[in-house]
């Protein structure tokens, strides 16, 4: 065996927190040296850890994913109900429907991506996924069902191409980085290019809205946002999918996805279950505050342009939390960080449902606390799940690294998509009225879902990590 892959041979960081060999005396062994553990031999046919530079541009993929993720995130249900007067129980099931199929593509994307190759497909439909990103937001001269059907289909053709390019894009960290040290080091600065990217979202969109609105063309505000986005996130995902892959020569051959080899590379992972489990619960909370931000800062508040710094402060706090969550992990290990980044998010909900903040600063401040606490799982979860997939399942299992991925999509869209529903739905029961002054009972229900239903979610992203297991080492 070799000594370098030997558990407590320098792999502190995977193991960091999660009861592993760090802590058995009897699994330890001698190093000469901690670098020893992440540096491979050229003259075995491996790879020597990724370096910052090409860590930095492979995680520039997700800068690119994230103008569109957050923006749909920030913006596209509060587009539907205040500027093309959809009710927001129609809005809400819309997304839970475009969720669901976001998921079940993944799956077959999965499939298609670990047959022909990850790299192909990011730069094969970046394109596509731009041009379907617009489409999102043309403001359509069609009311009533028409304008339900519509919306449905555009959502669900972006769902489409936007899983064809994350989930393989997502996967391929398990190819371009070769140890876990890259590997945690690739989703901090995912991490923090993805929040660069809430903030560019959160600050340009309301006032390029503003700009076009003083050319006549209010409603198209959003159009002209989403084409400029579109652009600048074609040109990375393209630069991304042209990176050069190094493949070890002792890695693992992939074969066909039968369901049999499914259940093999699950069966028994739960390690995969937890930390799924617990990202579902914090993709809701996230879905949910997310959209809730600009209904509480227009109605509560009375500021709507608060409702956009909160957003943009939502993004600050993320990026700037998360080199601490790193820290945290390096020195506590990912469990422990996980934890401590729940309960951050935790407090934050329940000050917001105790104190009722109807001054601007003060909800801005609460809502960055959460973000900060949710950016630290979601580090978390992309930090752990590539070496959660690779060395998860049975010994001798087929590598169906691209497929785990999008079951792992699959499972955070649906949740994602039904905990958005819920608010939609429960905001129209309440009573909602858009652009209308809303009676204290609606007020207080709005308050109500935008701080019990993320706490809920966040709740049960902390009691996950208790099922976490010890990873083990043995490649498959």
């Amino acid at each position: 065996m070799d000594r370098r892959r030997q558990p407590g041979c320098g792999d502190r960081n995977l193991y960091a927190g999660t009861g592993g060999p760090r802590n058995d005396r009897r699994r330890r062994q001698p190093c000469r040296s901690r670098s020893v553990a992440f540096t491979r031999r050229a003259a075995d046919g491996e790879v020597a850890p990724l370096g910052w530079g090409r860590s930095l541009l492979f995680a520039s993929g997700d800068f690119a994913c994230n103008l569109y993720w957050q923006s749909i995130s920030f913006y596209l249900l509060f587009f539907y109900t205040d500027t093309l007067d959809m009710s927001a129980a129609a809005a809400g099931l819309i997304v839970m429907a475009a969720s669901i199929w976001d998921g079940v593509v993944g799956l077959l994307i999965g499939i298609a991506a670990d047959r022909r190759g990850a790299r192909a497909f990011v730069r094969l439909y970046a394109i596509p996924l731009a041009l379907a990103f617009v489409l999102l937001y043309l403001p359509v001269p069609i009311q009533g069902a028409w304008l339900i059907a519509l919306a449905l289909v555009a959502n669900m053709l972006f769902r489409t191409f936007y899983v064809a390019v994350n989930v393989p894009y997502a996967a391929l960290t398990i190819d371009v980085a070769p140890d876990s040290l890259s590997r945690s080091r690739i989703a901090g600065l995912r991490m923090i290019l993805g929040g660069a990217a809430a903030l560019v979202v959160a600050t340009g969109t309301e006032a390029s809205i503003d700009w076009v609105g003083q050319t006549g063309y209010t409603d198209w505000g959003y159009a002209v946002v989403g084409m400029a986005l579109a652009i600048v996130a074609s040109v990375l995902l393209f630069a991304v999918g042209g990176m050069r892959t190094p493949v070890s020569a002792a890695a693992p051959q992939r074969g066909a996805v039968r369901l049999r080899g499914i259940a093999a590379a699950i069966a028994g992972n739960r390690a995969f279950l937890a930390i799924n489990l617990g990202i579902c619960g914090a993709a809701a909370a996230m879905g949910v505050i997310t959209r809730a931000v600009p209904y509480y800062f227009k109605y509560q508040v009375g500021d709507v342009a608060a409702g956009s710094t909160a957003l943009a402060g939502m993004a600050i706090a993320g990026v700037v939390a998360v080199p601490l969550w790193m820290a945290c992990a390096a020195r506590f290990g990912h469990r422990r960080q996980w934890q401590a980044s729940a309960l951050v998010a935790i407090v934050s909900m329940v000050l917001l449902l105790v104190a009722r903040p109807a001054e601007a600063a003060s909800a801005q401040w609460l809502c960055a606390l959460f973000y900060m606490g949710g950016q630290g799982l979601f580090f978390g979860f992309w930090a752990l799940l590539p070496d959660v997939v690779q060395h998860g399942g049975p010994e001798g299992s087929p590598r169906m690294d691209v497929f785990l991925f999008g079951i792992a999509a699959l499972l955070q869209k649906v949740t994602q998509g039904i905990a958005v529903a819920l608010f939609g739905t429960l905001l129209s029961a309440s009573g909602y009225v858009a652009r209308t002054v809303q009676p204290e009972g609606v007020l207080d229900q709005l308050i109500l879902l935008t701080g019990m239903l993320p706490l809920i979610g966040m709740g049960l992203a902390w009691l996950a990590m208790l099922g976490f297991p010890h990873l083990r080492l043995t490649p498959r």
